[in-house]
């Protein structure tokens, strides 16, 4: 009580003799509102408007703010008089508005051209865009200049918000109101025939499910969208839902068929476009339906549902973060919308294939301890960085090919479609069904790459060994100096080296190959290359049957040769561009470093068992697994969810679950324990579409 009073006392002081802080506010809101009452022309009273308004919501204290809400609000309510006026004033004002551009444009996409939405929004940020007088984004601008000041408003409580709403309501027959509703039902049209003009193009009837255009949900909108305005009744609401139904259904089935079509950046774009107007369509058509009969219905749910898309619209329109994080998302649902064909024995869902994985893991040891021995030649030979960066890469790439050509396997490479099987089940699942399914993918892509893992370090060791006898049988020397042998042992030691970093580094490398591989063959399927290979006139000669199967093999194997091609030279050029730069970096692949380290303990023979830096260097191949796997898989998972703005609260439950999961059943992440069916990876056909 005494804190009370010395607050009180410090509150008159600070306003003067005589006078509250409240009594002040009410006199200044008082002295504003009649200031806009009075306004002599519609410019006056606009700036008028606005500087009320700005004294309310974009001061920066936001108690202060609430409190002066109050206020104005009660300040309305008990005064009659002054409510009628500025009622008068306030209908005057909005009757020379234009609403149609905050109803079409206001927080739906408009540009997919990063670059020139990012110097439109630097622009504004700077300089203002100048808005014609009657528009009305043009006062919320002024009002809600910053981003608190819109929170401060979402986070208004129901019951001020309708008392806030009571205040500015107009009559029914007012000329503000029927030049709102005049516009409102303007807008549903410009919004429907903006859906109908994306849903003409081309990429989209090619991946559509109606063969003829007057059949296309998209192109039917605007006409039962006209009946709905111009004859409302029940009849015609039904009517126009479902036929907005149906236009999300096509929008469900063009995804769908972007498997077999591709997909691009603008038809992502899009789509997303076209989802945000159909949900915009929807609010209009709420608020101009009449308000809900039934007292359980929230008043003001539908405005206030309403005001908040626009104004969190308006402030996202103008903010560069939020700009990077749609393009980001954009980019991530590229990435991710198609699923592809190469890779799919790099994840194993059955005990049969789990064993499958063991055998070509063995394989494509073997293969590795050749591919590991040239490039330590090729170091020794200390060639300049762009010729040592070439023929390393090519080292790889040709290995990692001839591990594709024969079924052949390699830890912790990731299939071009695991962003894309990922994306599948954040799309088709929710809650804890969606946790649980990516528990089980991670669970299947784990004991699959560990089983690849073991048996490319089992097959490279022995393989090794068996090449430095053979090498020392026929050449009389070891195959490595010995000086480079303890190079490597000082390489892979888990904390004297940069192991960690490197072993990360390499992660990512993985994750990009998987991502440009997926991203070619999709280039092929969208502007169907195999389809132009097949139909290609020297056909005539050579055969079109041959043309049909070499178009045929391209499409099946494009993303499984990129992807290996691609990582090969990320893996040879990345430590030599690095070192051109001045910087310290280097890669660490689980299977090619085992590779070097078994040549280097063939070198020295049984005595590397009695040396402490031999376990060492092992303990940084087991450090370099867990990295090169999970940096790989974790900024799939990352793109996958961020593809579908699943929030981070979420991805922070899916993890804690799948740890959770991980302690619970330790085994089912090491061994397969039952069969499952692969219906991640392996869809079942869509209906082809027909163009």
């Amino acid at each position: 009580m005494k804190a009370l009073r010395k607050l009180r006392m410090l509150s008159r002081l600070r306003s003067g003799p005589g006078k509250s802080i409240f009594t002040r506010s009410q006199d200044q809101l008082l002295d504003l509102t009649r200031q806009f009452v009075d306004a002599p022309t519609p410019t006056t009273r606009i700036r008028r408007a606005t500087r009320l308004f700005a004294s309310i919501w974009a001061i920066p204290n936001d108690r202060r703010a609430v409190v002066r809400l109050l206020l104005w609000i009660r300040l309305l309510e008990q005064n009659p008089p002054l409510r009628h006026d500025f009622i008068r004033a306030w209908d005057e004002m909005l009757t020379g508005f234009d609403f149609v551009p905050l109803f079409t444009e206001t927080g739906l996409p408009s540009h997919h051209t990063l670059l020139a939405e990012v110097v439109r929004r630097l622009f504004q940020r700077l300089l203002p865009s100048a808005r014609d007088e009657h528009d009305t984004a043009r006062l919320l601008a002024a009002v809600f200049s910053n981003s608190s000041a819109v929170t401060r408003f979402l986070q208004h409580d129901p019951f001020v918000f309708a008392r806030l709403v009571d205040v500015f309501t107009l009559p029914d027959h007012s000329s503000a109101a029927e030049r709102i509703r005049r516009d409102l039902r303007q807008s549903i049209r410009l919004l429907s025939a903006r859906v109908a003009g994306r849903g003409a193009g081309s990429a989209i009837r090619a991946r559509g499910s109606s063969p003829a255009v007057e059949d296309a949900p998209f192109y039917r909108l605007p006409f039962i969208t006209e009946t709905l305005l111009t004859t409302p009744s029940p009849e015609a609401r039904a009517l126009w839902e479902a036929a907005l139904r149906r236009c999300y259904d096509e929008l469900e089935q063009v995804h769908l068929h972007m498997e077999d079509r591709g997909v691009s950046s603008a038809l992502v774009y899009d789509l997303r476009s076209m989802e945000a107007t159909l949900k915009r369509m929807q609010l209009l058509v709420a608020a101009d339906a009449e308000p809900p009969e039934s007292d359980t219905d929230p008043p003001h749910l539908v405005l206030r549902e309403l005001i908040e898309t626009l104004l969190s619209g308006q402030r996202n329109d103008v903010r560069l973060g939020t700009l990077v994080r749609e393009n980001l998302n954009l980019l991530a649902r590229k990435t991710v919308e198609r699923t592809g064909h190469g890779g799919e024995h790099y994840i194993a869902h059955t005990r049969a294939d789990y064993w499958q994985m063991w055998r070509a893991g063995l394989g494509g040891g073997l293969l590795t301890v050749f591919t590991a021995a040239l490039k330590m030649r090729l170091i020794e030979q200390h060639l300049p960085l762009a010729i040592e960066g070439f023929l390393i890469g090519t080292d790889y790439a040709v290995s990692f090919v001839l591990l594709q050509i024969f079924g052949l396997a390699l830890a912790t490479k990731q299939p071009s479609m695991t962003a894309a099987a990922l994306a599948g089940i954040v799309r088709q699942n929710r809650g804890a069904a969606r946790w649980s399914k990516i528990s089980e993918f991670a669970a299947d892509i784990s004991r699959t790459q560990l089983a690849a893992a073991i048996s490319n370090v089992i097959a490279v060791c022995i393989g090794a060994v068996a090449f430095e006898k053979l090498w020392t049988h026929f050449f009389r020397d070891h195959y490595l100096e010995a000086h480079t042998a303890q190079h490597v042992y000082q390489t892979l030691h888990p904390f004297n080296s940069g192991t960690v970093i490197f072993a990360a580094f390499t992660g990512v490398l993985l994750w990009m190959a998987a991502v440009i591989g997926g991203w070619f063959e999709n280039f092929l399927v969208y502007h169907r290359v195999p389809d132009a290979i097949s139909q290609h006139p020297v056909g005539l000669r050579v055969g079109f049957r041959r043309l049909r199967r070499a178009a045929t093999w391209i499409e099946i194997n494009a993303a499984a040769w990129s992807t290996s091609i691609v990582l090969g030279y990320l893996l040879g050029f990345s430590p030599v561009v690095a070192r051109f730069f001045g910087i310290p970096l280097d890669v660490r692949h689980v299977t090619l470093s085992t590779g070097t380290l078994a040549l280097a303990a063939a070198r020295f023979g049984t005595a590397s068992f009695g040396h402490g830096w031999l376990y060492a260097a092992i303990a940084g191949l087991a450090i370099t697994f867990v990295l090169n796997l999970g940096v790989s898989f974790a900024i799939a998972s990352i793109v996958a969810l961020r593809a579908y703005n699943v929030p981070p609260s979420e991805q922070l439950q899916i993890l804690i679950f799948l740890i959770k999961e991980i302690f619970r059943s330790p085994l089912s992440f090491i061994l397969p324990l039952q069969e499952t069916a692969p219906s991640i990876l392996n869809p079942q056909p869509t209906t082809p579409s027909t163009d």
